[in-house]
This record gives C-alpha cells, structure tokens and sequence, in this order.
C-alpha cells in the first residue's frame, strides 16, 4: 500500500483547541502533531496515549493515534483507535475510514473494508488511496471484475501508477481465463475452444500446436473471423511469409462483417474492447465467451504497453519474469527476479519466486542458498522441505534429502511429487521396502511412466518378481502410448501449406 504521508497534514487536527487544557496536555499535543507531520510516527505514538489518557473523549486524538500506528506499519493496532473515531461520525474525521479500510485490507479483513472504502469514495471519489485499497480489498477477495473497475480508475486518477498498470493487467488475465473456462463448460467441442487454446501455444511459442488448433477450429467454422490472421502469424513466426500473405488473403476474402449481425466482432475490430465485454457478458453463448476472452485479452495486452512505457520499476520485471516462466525460460525469468529485487531488495514473493526459477532451470546451488535462508524463517514449510529434498536429491545426495521428504509428507502427506521423491531417495539409500508405500501412493500422479519403472525397481529388490513385472509392464505402456500420442501431434501439427 503506497504511503499516504503526501495528504497527512490535511488530516492532523488540534482536539485541544478551545478546551481548558492543563499547559503540560498542550505540550504534548504539540509534540504528537509535530511528530506526525514530520513522519515520525513511532515517536508520535505514545505522545498520543498519553493525550488520550488526559483527553479520553476526543475522538480526533484516537484518529490521529490510529494514522501514527498505521504509518509506522503497525496495521493490526490501528484498527481499535480507528474505529472508534469513526464511530464518532463527524465529518471531519472522514480519513479515518480511509485508513481504517486500508488497515482491514492489510490485516485479512477485506470484506469489513469494502463497504467503509465504498462509502468514503462516494465522498471522496478522486482519492487515489482509498480506490487503490478498496482494488485491493476486491482482489484479495476474489472478485475481479470489481478489482479491475477500481485499478482502471487507479489508473486514471494516476497514469504514472505501475501498481495499477500491472494489477489492471493480472486482472484482466484472469478475467480472460474465467471466460475461457466458461466457454470450455458450455462448448468444449466449439470452434471457439480449439481457437483460444491455440492462442495459448501462441503465447508459449508453440507454433506446431497452435498450427494445429487453428486448423481444426477453421474445420469446424470456415469463417470464422480472425482465425487467418491468427495463421498467418503462426507462419511468419516460423519463416513462411508466403504462405501468411495467402491466409490473410482469405481474411479478406471473409468481407466485411455485418456490424448489426456481428456486434461483438465490430467492437473487437474498433477496439473497443469494455463494449465488447459488457455485450458478451449476458449473452452466456459459445460466441459471447470467446469474444470477451479475447477482449480481455486484448486490454491485458493494453495494460502492460502503459506498465512498459513508463521507468524502470519492480512491477515490469515481475511481468517479464511471469513472462518467462510460462514459456520455461526459467534462466532469464530468474534474471528478471534479480532486477526486481536490485530495485525492491526487501521484496520476500519476489525472491521466492526466484528461488523456484533457479530451481526449475537446474541451477541448485544458487537455488539452495536462497532455501535454505526460507528454512531457518520458515523450518515448518512443506514448500521449502520440498525443494530442499529436491535438491539435495537432484545431486545425488539421498541421505540429506530423507529428512527434508519425510518432514513434508508428514505435514502434506497428500502431496504425491513429494512421495514419489521420497520413494526414489529410499532406493537410492537401498531401502526398497521403505520405498514401496510412498511409490504406490504416487502411481496415481504417473503421467510418464517414472514412478511404474522406480516401483518395479523396488518390487524385484524386495524379490517380489509378479509384481515387479507387472509395474514394469505398466511403464512401458505408458511410455508406448505417450510415444504413439507425441508421433500423432507431430504429424498432425506438422506445420503445412494454405488450403
């Protein structure tokens, strides 16, 4: 939550004035506002106890001990003086509710902050604070449209704003994703479906699938618009600039849509893409969501040109580093994370994440110094047991990864990856019977095969050769399969000429 000190002086006021006050409450009062306004807030806060011990019936003196409490980071004691100062009702005690809801936000009390921020904004409607705790209080509670709607007037109120650029475009993202998954319930089998998922492997570089998506969704609708475009980028992205002029010659074959008859297509073409969603959204068709996912697709995009133009900030990088890991570059996302975290060092989400980029690209040492610092923070995390285990594991070391598997399973025993990494440490310790249960409990997460073959392994040294077959059978079906299925997407997704 960005500081409010900017505003802070328009808040401060003398609760003293016109009371017959003791000299000595005077001087105090003094002190507390003078330590306010110069952004001591630690050292304000006991002035105000004391005034409130002389004073108990101002509640001016418990707003402004509420505001010290908050800008000293000091949320959850904020809260009790706040609300008394709003209980008190007067107009000029307006800002404690501003602060009194960001507090709630802070503290995991979003739904107590909604209606009081709402209230204050109704008043006070160009206050960039208060829209931005009240987003705030809206995404935390998993309501994103609402969350959008108030980033977007963040954004408004201050272009400058990186926060709302990049939360303005996570949230049209996820908007984009519940319409998909809406239209997936509705028509899993549509042309509209096939068309997004391609859009999918498009952003992941995964032109062969997307090739093949487009395809199938031209198949199922031959005029479908947008589609020929869409191949056309799949082909320039893979060096077939003739065969892209052809497909977006059929684009233009399509004509021009009928505006009356395809609303939601002119709006998209016109780039108007909230008249698009707002269109979209009670139609509750196949069509509608398909259009309002691209839209919000479309400003997501939006959003994140205006969070690229503006300077070097953390928020930029952590949109390149995401960027980066939903591709599996997962060597650059970490040095996204490290530029994020040379501009916010005290950012703990942001050297999370790089851990786990350092991780997924195999770079474990680098990857464990980061853990370890989590573990002596957080020594009871099946997270960080994990990729502790994991390590150690990845390098050979069973004996250093036993502890670390057995204390997440113990806390997460129904996290499968960690039991089949226990199961591999006990046989590389040769101790397949201790192997077996963990094995057995993973099987059900065996998409490759892995945990069939390690089972196996374990079943024969343990001298039961029925079973040991029959796990080792398993394995190579689904390795067969998994063979048969890629040599079918390849031939399928082979990436040919315009038809």
């Amino acid at each position: 939550m960005t500081a409010f000190r900017v505003c802070l002086i328009l808040f401060i006021i003398s609760p003293l004035v016109g009371q017959p006050a003791r000299q000595d409450a005077k001087a105090l009062s003094a002190q507390a506002h003078q330590a306010l306004a110069e952004g001591k807030y630690k050292e304000a806060i006991p002035l105000y106890q004391q005034l409130i011990k002389i004073h108990p019936e101002l509640p001016g003196l418990k707003m402004n001990l509420g505001m010290a409490y908050y800008l000293a980071g000091q949320y959850r004691k904020s809260i009790l003086p706040l609300e008394s100062a709003v209980r008190a009702g007067q107009p000029e005690f307006l800002p404690a509710s501003m602060f009194l809801g960001s507090s709630y936000v802070l503290t995991g009390q979003s739904g107590k902050a909604v209606p009081l921020l709402e209230r204050y904004l109704k008043q006070k409607p160009d206050d960039p604070r208060a829209r931005e705790a009240l987003a705030d209080a809206f995404l935390s509670l998993g309501r994103r449209s609402q969350s959008a709607e108030q980033y977007r007037k963040l954004a408004q109120l201050e272009p400058s704003s990186t926060k709302a650029w990049y939360q303005l475009g996570k949230a049209y993202e996820a908007l984009a994703g519940e319409a998909f998954d809406h239209l997936q319930q509705a028509a899993a089998d549509s042309e509209y479906l096939l068309a997004l998922i391609a859009d999918s492997r498009v952003v992941r570089q995964q032109y062969r699938s997307a090739f093949f998506f487009y395809r199938k969704a031209l198949e199922k609708n031959p005029r479908m618009r947008g589609i020929h475009v869409a191949l056309s980028r799949v082909y320039k992205a893979t060096g077939h600039a003739d065969w892209a002029a052809a497909e977006e010659q059929k684009e233009i074959e399509l004509g021009l849509p009928d505006c009356r008859a395809e609303k939601l297509v002119c709006d998209f073409l016109e780039g108007r893409m909230l008249d698009v969603v707002q269109a979209a959204q009670p139609l509750k068709t196949a069509e509608g969501y398909y259009w309002m996912s691209q839209a919000y697709n479309q400003l997501a995009v939006d959003s994140f040109s205006r969070l690229a133009a503006l300077p070097d900030c953390p928020e930029l990088h952590q949109l390149r580093a995401e960027v980066h890991e939903n591709q599996g570059e997962y060597l650059e996302a970490a040095k996204e994370w490290r530029k994020l975290l040379d501009l916010s060092p005290q950012n703990p989400a942001a050297r999370r994440s790089l851990a786990l980029s350092l991780f997924l690209a195999k770079d474990y040492q680098a990857a464990k110094a980061l853990v370890d610092g989590f573990l002596k923070q957080e020594p009871g995390s099946p997270h960080w047991n994990y990729l502790a285990g994991e390590i150690f594991l990845a390098e050979e070391r069973a004996g250093e990864a036993l502890p670390f598997l057995l204390k997440c399973v113990s806390m997460e025993p129904d996290f499968l990856p960690a039991r089949a990494s226990l199961g591999r440490t006990y046989l590389a310790l040769q101790q397949a019977a201790k192997a077996i249960p963990h094995l057995q409990r993973a099987i059900e997460s065996d998409s490759d095969g892995n945990v069939h073959y390690q089972l196996a392994r374990a079943y024969q040294t343990t001298g039961n050769a029925e079973r040991a077959r029959v796990a080792l059978q398993k394995y190579q079906e689904i390795q067969k399969k998994n063979q048969e299925e890629n040599a079918r997407l390849e031939q399928e997704a082979e990436i040919r000429a315009p038809y």
